[in-house]
Formats: structure tokens, sequence, C-alpha cells
């Protein structure tokens, strides 16, 4: 399965040099716990909501004053848009991470795939193999 499914909703994004204060914004209005950092349409990083509790509001820092590259998780693992489903998954539990950019040939991003994203995806598959087979074994008994 390619990725390109996970490329379907947009991706926000944000310069480095941006002020925190934007970036929780953001972040609240597009209801988003993560934006992509890039410069130069290159990605550079990812800025969470847990970097910005444990970063700014944690360490009593001025999210006014403190820019995204100063908290931001620099030159994040990230894959490649023709990549399958396998290798993203194996790619999330090797690093212990929530999130992973989606990139194409460039280095821009294109999507971004969750943990949420992938159970809600899984719940699906499992609730369609759920329902075959329970047409089947309906079928069996008539």
């Amino acid at each position: 399965m390619s990725l390109e499914h996970f490329c379907r909703t947009p991706v926000y994004k944000i310069s480095p040099d941006t002020a925190i204060v934007e970036a929780c914004r953001l972040m609240e209005q597009n209801n988003v716990g993560c934006l992509v950092v890039e410069d130069e349409g290159q990605l550079r990083g990812v800025v969470t909501d847990r970097d910005i509790a444990l970063r700014i509001a944690g360490a009593r820092r001025d999210p006014q004053e403190t820019k995204v590259k100063e908290i931001m998780t620099p030159d994040p693992i990230r894959i490649s848009v023709n990549s399958d489903l396998h290798h993203l998954t194996s790619l999330m539990h090797a690093y212990h991470v929530r999130r992973v950019p989606i990139v194409d040939g460039f280095e821009a991003t294109v999507g971004i795939v969750t943990l949420d994203d992938l159970i809600v995806m899984l719940g699906d598959e499992m609730f369609d193999i759920g329902k075959a087979i329970s047409q089947e074994c309906v079928r069996g008994n008539a």
C-alpha cells in the first residue's frame, strides 16, 4: 500500500523563525498537534504540542520571544511517499515516533502520518474483515 493515502489531508507548515505563540495559534486554529517546519521548501524539523508544553511552559520560556527553531526536533525521521506501510511502521517502531512526515523526491513535505491515523485505518480494515467473515458464516448456515 502506497503512502499517498496519507497525503490527502492538509499539512500545516511553519517557518523556523516563527514565534512559538504563532505556532500555538496555528495548531489551535487547525486542531492539530504537530507542525512541519520548512525552510525554502525543505523539511527542517517538526514541532509538537508536547515540545511546546515541555520546552516552553515547563522551562518557563517566553512563547512570544522563543522561535520554533529553538525547540523543534531538527532533521526528523521521514519517509518517501513511494515507501510502503510496512516500512513506515518499522520506522515508527524503531525510532519510537508517533508522527512521520512524508516527503517527495525533493524533500518537500507532501503529507504526515500519525499513529492515530494508523489505528483508525487498521480499525476500519478489521471491521471490514469481521463483516466479511460474518457474511460468510450466515451464507454457510443457509
